[in-house]
C-alpha cells in the first residue's frame, strides 16, 4: 500500500497504481490499521474498481512513541528495509542528539540505517559531523542538491530496497526524492526565516516507486522523537559503537554514567567513541528510567 486519502487506498500492482477501497469484511475483521508499505492481497473488478481482500503478514514494523507527553506507540510503516536519517549541515542546524534519536529508534525496530547529511554546501567540511555514525559503523552519505552531490551514492543505498526516509524538520527529505528520482514532485517549502526551523510539507508517510524495484516511503519531519517499550538495560545496546566496550566494565550492571572504570567513559576520554553519542545514550536512559511502564 503506498498511501491513504480518507477511505481510499494506493496500491502498486503489476507497475501500475490501483485506486482502492477495504473490502466491508475487511474493516471488521482488521483490528489496526494498514500501513503504508503492507503487502496486499487485491481484487479488481471488470468496472475498474478494486477492493482489499487481505492484508498480508508484515515482515518489519517501525514503530515511535506518540508525540508529546501521551503514552503509546504509533506504527509509521511496514515491511521497511532500511531507515534513511536524514539531518541537515545548516538550516535548520544540525542536533546530534536529534539524529541519535532516529536512530536509536531505527535500532530499536532492528532495521538498518544509512546516515545522509544534507545540505553540505552551508558549510565547509561536512565530515567531522559524520565522524560518530561511520564510527557506529552506519553508512554515510554527504548530500547537495543544487550540485548533485552524493546523490549517486545514495542511489545505490536505496536500490533494490523499501527505504524510509525520516529526520528533523526542514532538513530537505523532499528535495532530496525529488532530485534523486525526478517526477516525484513532493511537496517543498523552505525554511522558516524566523526560527530557522522546518515547515511541514509531508503530512502523513506516502510510498512511491523508485527506480526498478525500490520503494521508498517519505515520512512528515518530526521536532519530537521518543523511544517506545526500550527497557534501560536495553538502551546502550541502540549504540552499536558501544558494543565492544560492554564487557569490560569494571561492574557488569554498569549504566555509563558515573561508575568508576566504566570502558565506555574511557573510551570517550580516550576520543575512540564520541562524546555527543555518550550524551544522546545518557539522555535517552534517563527517559526509559522515566517510563513508568512499557509503551504499548
Amino acid at each position: 500500500m503506498l498511501s491513504k486519502v480518507g477511505g481510499r487506498y494506493q496500491v502498486f500492482s503489476e507497475g501500475e497504481i490501483v485506486q482502492a477501497t477495504l473490502r466491508g469484511r475487511l474493516k471488521r475483521k482488521i483490528h489496526k490499521r494498514i500501513l503504508v508499505g503492507d503487502a496486499v492481497s487485491l481484487h479488481v473488478y471488470l468496472d475498474g474498481s478494486a477492493t482489499i481482500e487481505e492484508v498480508l503478514p508484515r515482515r518489519t514494523v517501525l514503530k515511535r512513541r506518540t508525540p508529546g507527553r501521551s503514552r503509546g506507540v504509533r506504527h509509521i510503516a511496514a515491511n521497511v528495509d532500511q531507515v534513511v536519517v536524514v539531518g541537515a549541515a545548516s538550516a535548520p542546524k544540525w542536533d546530534p542528539n536529534l539524529i541519535d534519536r532516529f536512530t536509536v529508534v531505527a535500532e530499536a525496530n532492528h532495521l538498518p540505517v544509512v546516515v545522509v547529511i544534507n545540505k553540505c554546501d552551508l558549510v565547509s567540511g561536512c565530515e567531522p559531523l559524520g565522524a560518530p555514525y561511520t564510527a557506529a559503523g552506519y553508512p554515510v552519505v554527504l548530500t547537495t542538491v543544487p550540485e548533485r552531490r552524493g546523490l549517486d551514492e545514495l542511489r545505490r543505498h536505496l536500490a533494490d530496497h523499501i527505504s524510509l526516509f525520516t529526520g528533523p524538520t526542514g532538513v530537505g527529505k523532499s528535495s532530496l526524492l525529488n532530485a534523486l528520482q525526478p517526477g516525484l514532485r513532493l511537496r517543498t517549502a523552505e525554511v522558516s526565516g524566523k526560527s530557522r526551523g522546518g515547515r511541514h510539507t509531508t503530512v502523513a508517510a506516502e510510498m512511491h516507486p523508485f527506480g526498478n524495484s525500490g520503494f521508498v516511503v517519505d515520512t512528515p519531519g518530526l521536532r519530537d522523537i521518543g523511544l517506545w517499550g526500550l527497557k534501560a538495560q536495553e538502551v546502550a545496546a541502540a549504540f552499536p559503537e558501544f558494543s565492544p566496550y560492554l564487557e569490560h566494565c569494571r561492574f557488569d550492571d554498569c549504566r555509563h554514567l558515573e561508575e568508576p572504570a566504566c570502558a565506555v567513559a574511557d573510551a570517550v576520554g580516550r576520543g575512540e567513541l564520541a562524546k555527543s553519542r555518550l550524551a544522546s545514550y545518557r539522555q535517552l536512559l534517563s527517559e526509559a528510567d522515566q517510563a513508568a511502564r512499557p509503551w504499548v
